[in-house]
């Protein structure tokens, strides 16, 4: 069914903006021939019918996709078109298979039902297909327009103008070519347009004015190549910068030169001074020139030191181009960063290459400051002037991290790691800001010391350890491979389970509260028990009554216990929230050393993803930090507090210790709806635990547009009343959320050699989040203490010595 928008021809030339009706003085320009050739060797010929030659560049198609009325595309043509010759504007791939036959490269993107419209200084001419239709079946009778080349049957357009949105007869002007890929009945009378040749003499327009000049228009440049991206899996081109001596203040002067692979244009490297024409156009909100058409002439060589890398120091004063320290101002130019910056995200740095760096760690705002506070939007502010993407120079996935030398599982870049001497081409590219390293250039210095990886605090013996964890939907594959949220292969799964096993192990806890682990019942082919059976025999599950799994989603909580040291006492009791959250389950235990109870409550609530959210309630991301969901992750906490408030273990005391990820940051709604309800949050507690340097978890660094990215804890411990003063310290162990990704098990992306290189059977990258550690002195006197975690190894140290040089003292 074919499917039209219906509006009169003055509103249609009202919307394309620009469409005039000037009389027009010879016979026009027509496309001649229409190419729709398969693996998107697509291209238009045009023909010039009349007996004068013709300046192409008052010519431009014009490409309206997919039934739409607003132009999706714009190609200004170059050159000059003699008469009863032919012009064939293509892709690069029809380019490389006809070479300079294709006259003009374009990124021609029309499909069978696509419109394209030949534009004279404002006036449409010719067309093929019809604005603001988009044909189910293709125009056409007889064949249609959907995968087919064509010809054109008439010779001349006597037209001034046409109306883009009539009626397109395909049949009565155009013929079908019997083999769309056959590019032979592109063989008639062709002209190459003649080519303005440039010299070292030519005149030249100054970058620094090409910012404010027109686009798709063809200009001369001279510049000092300063970096050369001409190499396999690199960004094919080169940029060109003004030298030191003749560039203008406040502006950028430098640009991109592109030169697809398929061309071969060649000349130049860096440090020479070129000169080069092409188009002014604009790819991924940065100017390039391109369609260069003949070689890059160098006019001076060594004239690297003409251009010095620009001091480009954090924060920026705005990223919107309007004060002289935007980024803008630096586009395309060669910058050093003299500031020591901290890695502050590397989430993709082994799949893209890409580092997140600022001034020191950034923080979630609404993990220091409740969302919409003035304090919470300043930090928002902060972080996105102060950060920056430092790539690694290649357009390609999955390379091997070049940071630092000889990058592997054990030789990491951690988040909160330092860079020195950072520099490059600052550069628009994929929505971000990045700097570009120049290959041969000095690299950068890596300083590990900042944040390197610690082994875990030493637990006192007399102490109970609690710990949460998210297991990162472990999955044994009880029914098979791949699992639906875990591992895709035994082998894989294999690889987590040791990491998994390996953290567990290392943090030597009495009791852990899970998240994430596969929702596939308590019997002994279930995640739960073969997590649990790899700890040891001493280990057990706790297992609700009466139920065969928790919940209905196909991940759940659990708790797993080292009986030697804890037992269960009375029944394990489920809240079952709603289908958003996870059903929450609760234990009390007993320890076996002092008989003192405590209740463990692991919770994983809604996440904050929009996934299924309507967009019209309260649910929905308010644009405040707190994510989608917030209301239904409150009324969870509200239910929790209600339902601990009852009891519901039957324990004289319950000394109430939540764990879990709950999806909510410290200052937001959930996590203040459980201080509102007389609970202790324990990790940013500046007593107890980590303050405002606590965090479980880094996201959104490079992502997040609003500045809402960074470092918080979504993991927490949240302690009632009674337990608080037991709480000796909390703290996050940072084994996961400061690891790269590539560390962890899966095998997707990666060769065989980077299998291995990658993975260690240990427990960083185990996860996504880093467990949270509670250690708790049931026996002694309300134990808060100003907790250092950096000094209690030692501190626990000592005081083990003492005491065992005290003991060593009575025995004489």
């Amino acid at each position: 069914m074919k499917t039209f928008q219906l509006k009169t021809l003055s509103v249609f030339l009202s919307a394309l903006g620009a469409f005039s009706y000037s009389s027009v003085a010879q016979a026009q320009l027509m496309f001649s021939q229409y190419v729709d050739g398969s693996n998107n060797k697509k291209g238009l010929e045009i023909y010039n019918p009349d007996g004068t030659t013709v300046n192409l560049a008052d010519y431009e198609i014009q490409q309206f996709n997919n039934g739409g009325t607003a132009k999706t595309a714009t190609f200004r043509l170059q050159g000059t078109l003699a008469s009863k010759q032919k012009f064939l504007v293509g892709r690069s791939e029809l380019q490389t298979e006809l070479g300079n036959k294709v006259h003009q490269v374009a990124a021609l993107s029309f499909n069978g039902d696509d419109a394209v419209v030949l534009v004279y200084k404002g006036t449409p001419v010719d067309r093929f297909g019809r604005i603001g239709e988009r044909p189910e079946a293709g125009w056409g009778t007889a064949v249609s327009s959907l995968g087919n080349s064509f010809k054109r049957i008439e010779t001349e357009n006597p037209a001034l103008s046409i109306d883009p949105t009539a009626a397109f007869d395909l049949d009565h002007s155009w013929t079908a070519w019997a083999n769309r890929n056959d590019f032979t009945n592109l063989s008639g009378t062709t002209t190459q347009p003649p080519i303005e040749t440039v010299s070292c003499s030519s005149s030249d327009t100054p970058i620094a004015d090409l910012a404010t000049s027109a686009q798709n228009q063809t200009y001369t440049v001279r510049g000092v190549i300063t970096a050369d991206y001409r190499y396999a899996n690199g960004f094919s081109g080169f940029y060109v910068q003004t030298p030191d001596t003749k560039a203008r203040a406040n502006v950028s002067n430098a640009i991109f030169v592109y030169i697809p692979n398929s061309s071969t244009v060649k000349g130049g490297q860096i440090g020479d001074e070129v000169i080069l024409r092409g188009r002014l156009t604009s790819y991924q909100n940065q100017l390039q020139i391109d369609q260069l058409q003949q070689d890059i002439q160098t006019c001076n060589s060594n004239m690297a030191n003409q251009v010095q890398p620009i001091s480009l120091e954090l924060p920026f004063s705005s990223l919107t181009g309007g004060s002289t320290h935007s980024p803008q101002r630096y586009q395309g130019m060669l910058v050093k960063l003299p500031q020591t910056l901290t890695v502050s995200e590397n989430y993709n740095y082994g799949r893209y290459g890409e580092l997140s760096l600022s001034l020191g760690r950034l923080y979630i705002p609404t993990n220091l400051y409740p969302a919409l506070s003035p304090e919470a939007k300043a930090l928002a502010q902060k972080n996105l002037l102060s950060k920056i993407i430092f790539d690694d120079g290649y357009n390609n996935q999955n390379r091997t991290p070049w940071l630092p030398t000889n990058f592997s599982a054990a030789n990491t870049l951690r988040s909160g790691y330092q860079l020195k001497n950072v520099e490059g081409i600052l550069e628009y590219r994929f929505n971000g800001w990045r700097v570009q390293p120049v290959l041969g250039r000095t690299q950068p210095e890596v300083i590990a010391q900042t944040n390197p990886r610690q082994n875990i605090i030493t637990k006192n013996a007399n102490h109970i350890r609690v710990a949460s964890f998210n297991v990162l939907n472990y999955d044994n594959g009880a029914t098979g491979f791949p699992t639906e949220r875990g591992a895709n292969t035994q082998a894989e799964f294999d690889k987590q389970h040791r990491k998994i096993v390996s953290a567990l192990k290392s943090i030597d806890a009495d009791v852990y509260g899970l998240m994430e682990i596969a929702n596939n019942g308590y019997g002994p082919n279930s995640a739960i028990a073969h997590l649990t059976s790899a700890l040891g025999p001493d280990w057990k599950y706790v297992i609700p009554e009466n139920l065969d799994r928790l919940g209905n989603d196909v991940i759940a909580v659990a708790i797993i216990y080292n009986s030697k040291r804890v037992k269960s006492l009375n029944k394990a009791v489920v809240l079952d929230l709603g289908d958003k959250n996870r059903t929450t389950l609760a234990q009390t235990f007993q320890a076996v050393r002092g008989n003192k109870t405590f209740t463990v409550i692991p919770n994983h609530l809604k996440s904050k993803g929009c996934s299924g959210v309507d967009a019209n309630s309260s649910n929905a991301d308010q644009n405040d930090g707190q994510g989608c969901w917030n209301p239904t992750r409150v009324k969870a906490v509200d239910q929790i507090v209600q339902w601990l408030a009852k009891n519901p273990t039957q324990v004289p005391k319950q000394n109430a210790l939540l764990v879990g990820d709950m999806n909510s940051y410290a200052k937001e709604a959930p996590i203040l709806a459980f201080e509102k309800a007389n609970y202790k949050v324990l990790l940013n507690d500046a007593k107890v635990g980590q303050g405002a340097q606590a965090y479980s978890y880094v996201f959104g660094v490079a992502s997040d547009a609003n500045g809402n990215g960074g470092a918080g804890n979504l993991d927490h411990a949240i302690a009632d009343a009674d337990l608080y003063p037991k709480v000796v310290r909390t703290f996050a162990w940072h084994i996961n959320a400061d690891e790269p990704t590539v560390l962890d098990y899966n095998e997707e992306y990666k060769t065989d050699e980077q299998k291995a290189l990658f993975y260690s059977e240990d427990a960083y990258r185990s996860s996504d989040h880093d467990p949270v550690i509670v250690d708790l002195d049931l026996n002694g006197k309300d134990s808060n203490q100003p907790n250092d975690n950096q000094k209690s190894p030692i501190f626990d140290f000592l005081s083990q010595l003492m005491e065992w040089i005290s003991q060593l003292f009575k025995r004489s």
